[in-house]
């Protein structure tokens, strides 16, 4: 018998991604793989996160709850977090690690995070969201992170 605990977090993907999308899905997909205790952030997640690709003109919608994860085109409801980035710099933040749960931000004081921050200070790269939903915003990170 499997349990609920012993179940792998699933990810829906809207069937007709587009390419933000698609690449969210990837990610959180492979990273509940990988790393299954991931679970327990994304439970932890209550807000939708919405990501648009200012390259690409693509946006998705990321929503969690206690048994799998949604990933849709477009903005869907209202989130709590928005991140406005070129389809590089998303890639960047998921190379950034993350440790206590995604509470740690570890990966910004390296040279690729201070990048990263350096990008947020200059309205490069764009968290709406992040001074009044930094949990979310942080917990998100650490979600699409690849780095164990």
């Amino acid at each position: 018998m499997v349990t609920a605990a012993q179940q792998r977090y699933r990810v829906d993907v809207d069937p007709e991604a587009n390419g933000v999308t698609g690449i969210l899905g990837s990610l959180l997909d492979e990273n509940f793989t990988n790393f299954p205790d991931r679970s327990r952030i994304a439970r932890r997640v209550h807000r939708p996160v919405a990501v648009y690709s200012v390259d690409t003109d693509e946006s998705t919608t990321a929503t969690f709850d206690s048994v799998n994860g949604a990933v849709r085109n477009g903005i869907v409801g209202k989130p709590a977090v928005t991140v406005k980035a070129t389809v590089e710099q998303i890639l960047a933040v998921s190379e950034l690690k993350m440790a206590g749960g995604g509470l740690i931000p570890l990966g910004f004081f390296t040279k690729r995070g201070l990048g990263v921050l350096g990008q947020i200070a200059r309205h490069k790269l764009v968290v709406k969201g992040l001074v009044t939903h930094p949990l979310t915003a942080l917990r998100f990170i650490a979600l699409v992170s690849i780095v164990g």
